[in-house]
């Protein structure tokens, strides 16, 4: 079975000795200061006891890697302590005569070179470890950067074999790295994308150093699909990396949204059509009837156009509500009032048609200080919901009560209900409701807004509903006094 390639240390022993010897120097002052003293001890008892003749003509050789040693895993103090030992040691058991302290011309010199060595030793071996320092540094944001970071990384040899699979494709895909590592290329693709894919690669493959950007489908391991934005470079000819390299994004809430904002723009063009063509019409009979001030059709026709302004003034002003919450222009002007009040008079409309009961109960005196135009908003959006899914019921019921010191305003329909699945999606934007046999119309904006307003307001927003049940709308509010 293939494993990831070591990305950032290819010569992990050595990574490995450093880091330990890294650690050594933070430990106690005995500790590294003994390690050199018990070093040039057992190097003094080797030379004298095994390599014979050869201590006379190098008596230096091995306390330099000594010093070299104690450089690195204790740092320049005691590689000091190490070289003063070591002159010593060499001066009295390997420069003749042996025994005894000289300070002859050849054992001066000897011993200023050694010194001489063992200061440029110090001074190389303090500047590969800076040096690595900076290095290791620098590794570990990186590896922070493509291990934790949002993207996953892919690495493909020329054989078409992955070889490298940052651990971040989990949480992409689902997959661990290892899993992903073995599995055959191009097997979580979409099959109806697939061709497409395979002429993008071997043009890409065709040409060193090109880079390729797509968006395509991917299966997820919990079985979903999920789409990926690719951006896929041939590095095959770099010898630093011998690669193809695929970045890969998950974008299937941009996708998400980028395909609601295209059924949006379909949907407002189809709905203010409607009344548009509407008003046209009745406006040319009304141009062609002029000249007859008693037609009995002119009231019918003035009628129909005042009902299809105002539909026109209620989308126009959805989508500037849109607007002004997208930007967080949405302001309040809070004032004090009485809930049971606000939900008496808010729906004109309904009283009027006189096809619905509007039955107003809980707490009647509660007041409540928030921004009155903008509450009526929302109740008149319930409300106006309530008749479109549930025409057949008659009673819609609406209730405020206090809960934990918060208003709890609810609309109570006793219609079909809203299936569980599309419960989690009801107040996001754009999003509209499909019943089978009801009238859809409207932007799929109403109660995006209105889940906005009660969030500005710091309340909360809510559906409870099951098939056949009808469903109740709520909302909460603060209770707030100046």
């Amino acid at each position: 079975m293939r494993t990831n390639r070591l990305l950032f240390t290819e010569t992990s022993a050595i990574h490995g000795f450093l880091i330990w010897s890294e650690k050594r120097k933070s430990g106690p002052f005995y500790f590294r200061y003994g390690l050199s003293v018990v070093l040039v001890v057992i190097a003094t008892g080797l030379k004298l006891g095994i390599l014979g003749t050869l201590s006379v003509s190098s008596p230096f050789l091995l306390y330099f890697a000594i010093i070299c040693f104690c450089t690195i895993t204790g740092g320049i103090g005691p590689s000091i302590v190490a070289i003063i030992l070591s002159a010593v040691a060499a001066d009295y058991f390997f420069i003749l005569p042996k025994g005894e302290f000289t300070f002859t011309g050849v054992a001066v010199y000897k011993i200023a070179v050694f010194l001489g060595e063992s200061i440029f030793i110090i001074l190389l071996s303090s500047a590969v470890m800076s040096a690595y320092r900076r290095v290791n540094q620098v590794q570990t944001l990186f590896r922070a950067m493509i291990e934790k970071g949002s993207e996953g990384i892919v690495l493909t040899n020329r054989e078409g074999k992955r070889v490298y699979v940052s651990p971040s494709i989990e949480r992409i895909i689902g997959y661990t790295a290892e899993e992903f590592l073995v599995m055959e290329p191009w097997i979580l693709a979409d099959p109806d994308e697939l061709p497409e894919m395979k002429a993008q690669m071997d043009d890409l493959l065709a040409h060193p150093g090109k880079n390729i950007s797509f968006i395509h489908r991917m299966r997820h391991k919990d079985g979903r699909w999920i789409w990926m934005e690719n951006s896929i470079t041939n590095l095959l000819d770099d010898e630093s990396v011998c690669a193809v390299v695929a970045n890969f994004y998950n974008v299937t809430e941009r996708v998400i949204l980028e395909q609601k904002k295209d059924d949006f723009i379909g949907i407002a063009s189809h709905e203010l059509k409607t009344p548009i063509t509407t008003l046209k019409a009745s406006i040319q009979l009304m141009d062609r009837m002029k000249t007859e001030p008693s037609n009995d059709m002119l009231p019918k026709l003035i009628d129909r156009s005042k009902r299809n302004i105002d539909k026109l003034t209620e989308l126009v002003e959805e989508l500037l509500n849109a607007s002004q919450i997208g930007q967080g222009h949405l302001q309040l002007a809070k004032t004090e009032f009485v809930v049971a009040d606000l939900l008496i008079e808010c729906c004109h409309h309904i009283h009027a048609a006189d096809k619905h009961n509007l039955i107003v109960g809980g707490d009647k005196e509660l007041y409540v200080c928030a921004d009155k135009a903008r509450i009526d908003q929302v109740v008149v959006n319930f409300v106006n919901n309530a008749i479109k899914y549930a025409p057949q019921s008659k009673d819609i019921l609406l209730s405020v009560e206090r809960i934990n010191g918060d208003a709890k305003i609810s609309v109570k329909d006793n219609g079909p209900g809203v299936a569980p699945e599309k419960l989690p999606y009801i107040f996001d934007r754009y999003y509209r409701a499909e019943v089978n046999s009801f009238n859809n119309s409207g932007l799929g904006l109403g109660l995006y807004i209105s889940s906005e307003i009660i969030k500005k307001h710091g309340g909360q927003i809510g559906v409870d509903s099951r098939p056949g049940d009808g469903s109740t709308f709520w909302f909460t509010l603060p209770i707030e006094m100046n």
